[in-house]
């Protein structure tokens, strides 16, 4: 495969006077990788890579242009000579590797989040539609004020050498309050008709195209549709794209979706949307720019999908946030036809889950993101060759297993079951969730690739091992759920959700009515099983001892949780906990004292429950056996699937 496999993406563009080696971008994306509101190398490093990696444009993740636009300690401050340094730095780097660094300058209005310290300033008083909270109403000073504000940052950025700014008008934050007529109330000059809610952005872009150098980029992300009653639908997003593209400032379009309401599910689209899902959108926002230059992004995991959005012409560039920050290198292996080794993304949103809870930016499987060297890194290679055993082919043994091959370690990997991915492949098989199949699929032909020896039905002993002289021993076998408290009063169909899933629970399902399950996990996963059970019996409760549901996963795909389970009429009991099963009669108990109850004619009650290690190797006979013997995974600690990973990465650097 040559570069004629994307002709469309690996073709340049230009965007203003600049132009664009090829046409994929890295869309602005939340690190939380800075410290003290100041630039780390971690931070620099994240847009280096990408760079690097084969993205002609980078955008920054949010730069905020005034004090109270400040939402935590990882929020970069644009205002701030301290930062000056790692802008300048960042840009020469992304300027040497090819390509182009943009800033997204940002202020949040009313929005609160994370934890904010300032006084909300806002366009009108509605309420945050997030938090609640009322901003104070900005009078025209203030807004004038705000103006120069946004300049000032971006002249400072012009300075330190960027190639250009985007304008944060998306998801809710002040620019998407002004042009919204579901958030901008005001009738002065600042609202009403589309002239007067668009002129704060027209005077942002037209300040700073008189303030900055003749090629700096100026950028405009909006709404594409805000998915709300009242608020900027496909066709009022077009008229005000056609408004803005005729004053001929702004040199590139990026289209969001949704705000920071219920409609945030679709901000960041997750497994459960189509590929593309927002395209037919960007294609209308292209015709309305008239030639100005649409990103097209949301849901574009793949080089093909890239290349086709471009064919269908809906858009002129690409942003690709989450395929990023799997593999920093996708467009490289893409332009050289090894798109097939590209990490793949499974749209999960977990990473997404990180940065919203303040932490910083996280991926399943790529713990080197951030690091220098990403791009292009490599296993080290080991000193010395050693004979290592992976005991386990769940994803935290396929990745010692491969990555222990890449070393030059001789490897092999060794299941007792028929098929690889462990718990994982259960998941996969459930509604929605089977993008997660692409994880174990790219460990497989890594560990192919390097040459691990893998072994499938194959149950291992102590005895084994020691008669296979083996150096170094990673066990990596996994754990099961507990029965849940009080399993011995119930007396009924008990069913672990795993169980349920291998198959034998299922064979007598059509003589089943109502299910109960019994949540005390609250991932993703638990929630895919939900939808099978909700298809599989005509009635599912869902109860939980936790004041309410989906803690463990991200607050975006959290919505279409609710919204699946509604939708499938799925009864959710929260605070509550079993303490009998008789007869067919579930008796709860209200965790919080409040008065107990009854769920008749339970059929069967599936559990979902804290786990307990696998394991069946006794320490002292293992130590005796290899030099080195490493547990990894949940039969370490039960925890979730990026601590396997990272766990099982770990090892292989270390044998």
């Amino acid at each position: 495969m040559t570069d004629s496999a994307y002709p469309q993406l690996f073709s340049p563009l230009n965007v203003g006077q600049r132009q664009l080696a090829n046409r994929l971008c890295l869309p602005a994306t939340v690190t939380n990788f800075a410290e003290k509101n100041l630039i780390t190398e971690r931070w620099s490093n994240f847009l280096i890579e990408r760079s690097r990696g084969g993205a002609a444009m980078v955008v920054s993740e949010i730069i905020a242009v005034d004090p109270e636009a400040v939402a935590q300690a990882t929020t970069v401050i644009g205002f701030d000579d301290r930062n000056n340094d790692g802008f300048r730095a960042t840009a020469e780097a992304i300027d040497a590797a090819g390509g182009a660094l943009v800033a997204q300058l940002w202020h949040p209005g009313r929005q609160q989040l994370w934890h904010p310290t300032k006084a909300p300033a806002g366009v009108s008083d509605g309420p945050d539609p997030y938090s609640w909270t009322v901003a104070h109403v900005m009078q025209d000073g203030d807004i004038r004020k705000l103006v120069d504000d946004f300049v000032a940052v971006a002249k400072r950025l012009d300075s330190c050498g960027l190639a250009g700014i985007e304008l944060h008008g998306a998801h809710g934050y002040l620019i998407n309050q002004f042009l919204s007529p579901w958030s901008n109330l005001r009738s002065d000059d600042w609202g009403g008709d589309l002239i007067g809610r668009s002129r704060f952005v027209r005077m942002l872009a037209a300040g700073i195209r008189a303030a900055c150098r003749a090629d700096f980029i100026i950028g405009l992300k909006m709404p594409g549709s805000e998915a709300v009653d009242g608020g900027i639908d496909p066709d009022e997003a077009a008229r005000i794209t056609a408004h803005l593209a005729a004053d001929g400032v702004i040199d590139y379009f990026a289209y969001g979706q949704g705000n920071f309401s219920l409609s945030l599910e679709n901000h960041v689209p997750d497994m459960y949307f189509q590929p593309g899902h927002f395209l037919e959108i960007h294609k209308k926002m292209r015709v309305a720019a008239g030639g100005v230059p649409v990103m097209a992004l949301g849901r574009i995991g793949s080089p093909e999908e890239a290349e086709q959005a471009l064919v269908d012409k809906c858009g002129d560039l690409i942003g690709m946030s989450r395929a990023h920050i799997s593999d920093a290198a996708f467009g490289i292996k893409a332009r050289r036809g090894a798109a097939e080794t590209i990490r793949p993304c499974v749209f999960d949103n977990s990473s997404w889950g990180e940065i919203h809870q303040g932490k910083p930016l996280a991926e399943f499987h790529n713990p080197m993101l951030g690091h220098a060297g990403e791009a292009d890194w490599q296993p080290q290679p080991a000193d010395a060759g050693k004979r290592v055993a992976v005991i386990g082919a769940g994803p935290a043994g396929l990745e010692a297993a491969w990555t222990a091959a890449a070393r030059g370690h001789q490897v092999d990997l060794y299941s007792a079951s028929k098929q690889l991915g462990g718990a994982l492949r259960l998941e996969a098989a459930l509604p929605g969730r089977g993008e997660m199949a692409r994880i174990i699929d790219h460990q497989h032909q890594q560990a192919e690739r390097f040459g691990v020896n893998v072994h499938l039905n194959h149950p291992i002993t102590a005895a084994d091992l020691g008669r296979l002289a083996v150096d170094n021993i990673i066990l990596a076998t996994g754990a099961e759920a507990r029965p849940p408290e009080h399993a011995a009063d119930m007396d009924g169909p008990l069913i672990s959700g795993r169980d349920y899933l291998r198959g034998p629970a299922r064979e007598h399902i059509k003589r089943f009515k109502k299910a109960v399950l019994i949540d005390q996990d609250q991932t993703a996963a638990t929630y895919g099983l939900a939808d099978r059970l909700a298809a599989d019996f005509d009635q599912l409760i869902i109860l939980t001892s936790r004041p309410n549901f989906a803690q463990a996963v991200n607050y975006c795909s959290s919505i279409g949780v609710y919204r699946r389970l509604y939708g499938a009429q799925v009864e959710l009991l929260p605070a509550v906990k079993p303490v009998m099963l008789q007869a067919g009669v579930l008796t709860l108990e209200n965790v919080y004292g409040g008065p107990a109850r009854t769920i008749d004619a339970v059929d069967a009650v599936i559990y979902v429950t804290p786990r307990r290690v696998i394991d069946g190797f006794e320490p002292a006979a293992l130590a005796q056996i290899a030099s080195q013997v490493l547990r990894i995974g949940d039969c370490r600690s039960p925890r979730n699937l990026m601590a396997a990973i990272h766990g099982g990465h770990h090892a292989a650097m270390a044998v």
